[in-house]
């Protein structure tokens, strides 16, 4: 009996220990729908009230704890960039904070091009460091110089790490 709780025990530190992996909270969910809302939310406080009814085409969409990437454009209701060639032609890369039951956008890393040296320097800077590695998108873990796990240069083909590496 004694060493089945020590077993059990050791067990259930082993998995506390243990990273989750990030989630994708599936369509219809109340936290993906509350992340959206959050997006639309923040935008509308810098692009006004109209944007409080857009629509999105997600393309990615993270959670880990209480933190969240979301990635994503304007859409119509069939899912088609309702913005292409106009200003809104921008896809939105946000981080989210789970506040209690309210999300909220705590980066906004969208833009129209790849960030100059200098933005780069400034985004490294005021990242906020207590975003799980785990739901940022390896051009940003790359750029930010965050690397739990091989950078995309590190990786062989197919995404495989070369076989001298760490010898």
């Amino acid at each position: 009996m004694r060493t089945a709780l020590t077993l059990c025990f050791a067990l259930g530190l082993c998995a506390a220990d243990r990273q989750a992996a990030p989630t994708t909270p599936a369509p219809g969910s109340a936290d993906r729908q509350a992340i959206c809302d959050a997006v639309r939310h923040f935008l509308a406080k810098q692009r006004g009230k109209s944007e409080e009814r857009r629509l999105f085409k997600i393309e990615a969409l993270r959670a880990d704890g209480g933190y969240a990437y979301f990635e994503g454009f304007f859409a119509d209701a069939d899912g088609s960039p309702s913005a292409a060639g106009t200003a809104d032609d921008i896809v939105f890369n946000m981080f989210l904070k789970k506040e209690g039951k309210t999300w909220r956008v705590i980066r906004d890393l969208s833009r129209t091009d790849v960030p100059s040296d200098e933005e780069q320097r400034e985004i490294r800077r005021d990242f906020p460091k207590e975003i799980p590695v785990t739901i940022i998108p390896p051009f940003w873990r790359d750029m930010l110089g965050k690397h739990p796990f091989p950078t995309q240069a590190e990786m062989g083909p197919a995404g495989i790490e070369p076989a001298t590496k760490g010898l």
